[in-house]
């Protein structure tokens, strides 16, 4: 290998080394901006789909307090039951079709 492609050879490695390890590092969690275009809605629902709900969010939440999912499911479910919420937050985008069917404002 010759010596004037070695500093090239390394600024290269360099580059790829720091690029992926921006790639790596998670997102910072983002806080959930209200859209105008779209309206919440609070739907109730059977509890099976609550279940659902609350399985989905608690797998695929990025906890940080250490708890593990597991007790995560539980304490989500010990928690609506305490309250008897069997509600469903929906989000509806507000356009001509669901303005027409009468689902938003």
């Amino acid at each position: 290998m010759s010596r004037k492609k070695l500093p090239l050879l390394f600024a290269a490695l360099a580059f790829k080394a720091t690029s992926s390890m921006a790639q790596s590092q998670p997102s910072p969690a983002r806080q959930p901006v209200t859209d105008p275009d779209y309206q919440q809605v609070t739907v109730p629902v059977p509890r099976a789909v609550s279940l659902v709900t609350d399985v989905a969010a608690a797998l695929f939440s990025r906890s940080s307090d250490g708890k593990s999912k597991v007790q995560d499911i539980m304490d989500r479910r010990r928690k609506r039951s305490e309250t008897g919420d069997q509600n469903l937050k929906v989000s509806i985008p507000k356009n001509g079709l669901t303005r027409t069917l009468g689902l938003v404002e």
